[in-house]
């Protein structure tokens, strides 16, 4: 047995508002998939810069700076 039929096998079991769920998973995992493959060269060099100005001292964060204005 596959897994897919496993799966099918399963949803067959289990009331409609779970089918609801485990569809909202798989299309939440389509979409992060989606969202990987879609990112370049250049987004992957920003990315890196991006960290590496994070570690980088005396840098502060957003969330910190949110913090210290009290919002």
């Amino acid at each position: 047995m596959t897994t897919k039929d496993l799966i099918l096998q399963n949803l067959d079991q289990l009331p409609e508002d779970l089918w609801r769920e485990v569809l909202d998973f798989v299309l939440f995992l389509r979409y992060k998939q989606n969202r990987t493959e879609d990112i370049d060269e250049e987004d992957i060099e920003d990315l890196a810069d991006a960290e590496s100005a994070l570690a980088e001292e005396g840098f502060i964060s957003l969330a910190e700076v949110k913090r210290e204005l009290g919002l």
